[in-house]
C-alpha cells in the first residue's frame, strides 16, 4: 500500500498542491489607504504646487532662496484619486455603497480597488488591489512595482526594483515575461515601452531601467532654438554649481533648485530713447566726436595718439547692432513658464572697471503682476581686440551671483540673444569697425582698457616730428582757451592743460586725463563743436589737421 500511495497518491497530490501553493502565494488582501487620500482634500493640481512655490519665491527672495515643488505621500495619492473620481464620482465615498465606494472600476467578475503610492528612502512603490470574483468566492491579490528613482540635470532613471503579485516577487520572471510578449505580440518588452515612451526616454531591458536624457528632452519640447539654449544655460549653471536636490525626506519626494544663489539685483543698464543710434552716419558722427581725445592725447603720448570708448558709448553700439534682433524695447528673448510667468533675457551691456565684463540680465517674473519678480545678470568676463579690419571681443568666464559656468557654454549663453551677424564663434563682433573708423576720419592700431575705458589707438603721421606736432597742438589750446560759448567746467580743463604745460613741476598727464573725463560730460553736439573749433584753429599754425593724423576731419 506505501508503495502504491508513493506511486500515486504522491504525484495526484503534489499535482494539487502546486497550483493551490500558487494560488496562496497570490493571495493578499491589501486595505485602501483612506486617510492618505483624503488629507489631501479636493483640488489638489500639480500646476497650482508649482505656481504657489513660484509666487513664494518671487515675492521674497534672497541668496539663500530656493524654489521648488515637493510632492508628499498623501499629495500623490491626491492627484490618483482625482483621476479615479473622474472615472466613479463617488470612489471613498462614505455615503455610497459598498461597490461604488470601494472599487474605481467593478465588473461581474472583477473589482479595481484602486492604485496609491509610498515614498521611502529613494524607493518609489505603486500598489494596486484586484478582487476577482468566483461564484460567492472573492479572490483578492495586489500587485506591487517599486522603482529606484536617481536625477540630476543630465538625466532621470527610474529602475524596476521590485515586481510582486500577491506575495511573489516576479521581477527575476521579467526576461521570460519579455519572450512571451514577443510570441503573442510580434513585439518585445523594450519595442513596446520604447513606443509609448515616444523617444523621450530610452529602455534597457537588462537592467530593467527607463533612462530619460534632460537634454534631449528639451530640445524635444521646446522647438525654439535660442528658448532651448536659454533652459540648457540655466541647467548648466545649475549642474556645475550644484544648485538641485532631489531627493526623499519624510515621505515626501521634493526637488528644490537653490536659484537664489543667483541672484543679482544690481540695477541693469537701460538706454533712453534719446539716446540711441539712429543709422550709421550716426554712429560714424559719435565716433568723430571722440576725435577731441585724439588731439590732446598727443601732447604725452610717444607713440600713437588715441580716443577712448567709455561704457555708454560701447552700450548704445551694442543696443545698435542687437535691435533687429529684439523681441520688445531692450528684450532679447521671452519664454513663458508655468503659465502665469516669463523669463526675459535683457539687452546686453558692459561695465569696465579692473576687467571688461559683458552683462546679461536674466528676468523671471508675474506676467500679471510684475512686483512679483526675480533677477539675476550673467556676466562674462572679456578681451576686447582688433581682429583684421574687426573689433572682437572675446569672452572668458561667467558668473551669475554666487555662482559660476566655465566657457565651453558660452555658446549657449549666446544662442540665446538670438540670430546675430554680431555673434562669431563665442564672441561679439563689430565688423568692419576699422571702416566706421576710417569713415570717421581715424585709422586703427589696437585697442586697450585703460582707466575704465576702451583706448583706440590711432595712426600719427611719422614724418612729422612729435615735438612740432605737439607745439601747434599747445597753440590750438592757446587759440580756444576760454571761449564764452564753452561751459565753465569745459573751459578750466582747457586750462588745466595749458597750466600744467607750461609748468615744469607740473603734470600735464594727469591734467588731460582730467580733460577727458571733462570730454564725456558733454553732448554729442557739445563734443562736436569743440572739435570744429579745434580743426579751425589749427588753420592758424604751421600744420594742419590732416596732415598730423594722416586723415580728413
Amino acid at each position: 500500500m506505501k508503495f502504491l500511495f508513493k506511486l500515486i497518491v504522491m504525484p495526484i497530490l503534489i499535482m494539487l498542491a502546486v497550483p493551490a501553493i500558487f494560488l496562496a502565494l497570490l493571495y493578499k488582501s491589501v486595505e485602501i489607504p483612506v486617510e492618505d487620500f483624503q488629507d489631501i482634500g479636493d483640488g489638489v493640481s500639480l500646476t497650482g504646487m508649482i505656481q504657489e512655490e513660484m509666487d513664494t519665491f518671487l515675492i521674497s527672495n534672497d541668496t539663500d532662496s530656493t524654489v521648488g515643488v515637493g510632492i508628499a505621500q498623501s499629495n500623490a495619492n491626491g492627484l490618483l484619486k482625482a483621476q479615479f473620481t473622474g472615472i466613479n464620482e463617488n470612489y471613498l465615498n462614505d455615503n455610497a455603497s459598498d461597490d461604488e465606494k470601494n472599487y474605481v472600476l467593478k465588473e461581474d467578475f472583477f473589482g479595481y480597488q484602486g492604485s496609491w503610492v509610498r515614498f521611502e528612502d529613494d524607493i518609489i512603490e505603486i500598489e494596486s488591489g484586484m478582487h476577482i470574483f468566483v461564484s460567492n468566492f472573492t479572490y483578492k491579490t495586489r500587485v506591487l512595482i517599486a522603482f529606484k528613482l536617481t536625477a540630476d540635470t543630465d538625466e532621470v532613471v527610474l529602475k524596476l526594483d521590485k515586481l510582486t503579485v500577491g506575495n511573489m516577487p516576479l521581477a527575476w520572471l521579467f526576461s521570460t515575461v519579455s519572450w512571451a510578449a514577443e510570441q503573442i505580440t510580434g513585439q518585445d518588452i523594450k519595442g513596446i515601452i520604447d513606443d509609448q515612451l515616444d523617444g523621450l526616454a530610452t529602455f534597457d531591458p537588462q537592467q530593467r531601467e527607463i533612462r530619460i536624457d534632460v537634454k534631449n528632452l528639451i530640445e524635444q519640447q521646446v522647438s525654439d532654438p535660442q528658448q532651448a539654449a536659454m533652459i540648457k544655460s540655466l541647467m548648466a549653471f545649475i549642474e556645475e554649481n550644484e544648485l538641485l536636490d532631489i531627493g526623499f525626506k519624510d515621505e515626501e519626494f521634493r526637488a528644490s533648485l537653490a536659484l537664489g544663489k543667483t541672484k543679482d539685483d544690481t540695477p541693469p543698464f537701460v538706454l533712453n530713447t534719446l539716446d540711441k543710434i539712429i543709422d550709421d552716419v550716426h554712429l560714424q558722427a559719435i565716433l568723430a566726436s571722440k576725435a577731441n581725445a585724439l588731439i590732446l592725447s598727443s601732447l604725452t603720448t610717444t607713440t600713437s595718439p588715441f580716443i577712448e570708448l567709455n561704457a555708454f558709448t560701447l552700450n548704445r553700439m551694442f543696443e545698435y547692432f542687437l535691435r533687429e534682433q529684439q523681441v520688445s524695447s531692450g528684450v532679447m528673448q521671452e519664454i513663458e513658464l508655468f503659465e502665469n510667468y516669463k523669463m526675459s533675457a535683457l539687452v546686453p551691456y558692459v561695465t569696465m572697471s579692473d576687467v571688461f565684463t559683458i552683462n546679461i540680465p536674466l528676468i523671471i517674473e508675474d506676467i500679471g503682476d510684475n512686483t512679483k519678480r526675480f533677477q539675476t545678470i550673467i556676466k562674462i568676463d572679456a578681451t576686447p581686440e582688433m581682429d583684421g579690419n574687426d573689433l572682437k571681443i572675446n569672452l572668458n568666464a561667467l558668473t551669475a551671483g554666487e555662482v559660476t559656468l566655465t566657457e565651453e557654454h558660452i555658446g549657449n549663453i549666446l544662442t540665446m540673444l538670438g540670430d546675430n551677424e554680431m555673434i562669431k564663434d563665442g564672441a561679439f563682433v563689430f565688423e568692419n569697425f576699422d571702416e566706421q573708423m576710417s569713415a570717421a576720419g581715424m585709422s586703427i592700431e589696437n585697442v586697450v582698457m585703460v582707466n575704465s575705458k576702451l583706448r583706440i589707438y590711432v595712426t600719427l603721421n611719422d614724418g612729422i616730428p612729435l615735438e612740432d606736432i605737439q607745439n601747434a597742438i599747445e597753440d590750438v589750446l592757446d587759440a580756444i582757451v576760454d571761449n564764452p560759448e564753452y561751459s565753465p567746467e569745459l573751459n578750466d580743463a582747457i586750462n588745466d592743460v595749458i597750466n600744467n604745460l607750461n609748468d615744469p613741476e607740473g603734470d600735464p598727464e594727469q591734467a588731460i586725463e582730467d580733460f577727458l573725463e571733462t570730454l564725456e560730460g558733454l553732448s554729442d553736439e557739445e563734443q562736436q563743436q569743440l572739435f570744429d573749433d579745434l580743426v579751425e584753429a589749427f588753420e592758424g599754425t604751421d600744420l594742419d589737421y590732416e596732415d598730423i593724423f594722416g586723415i580728413n576731419p
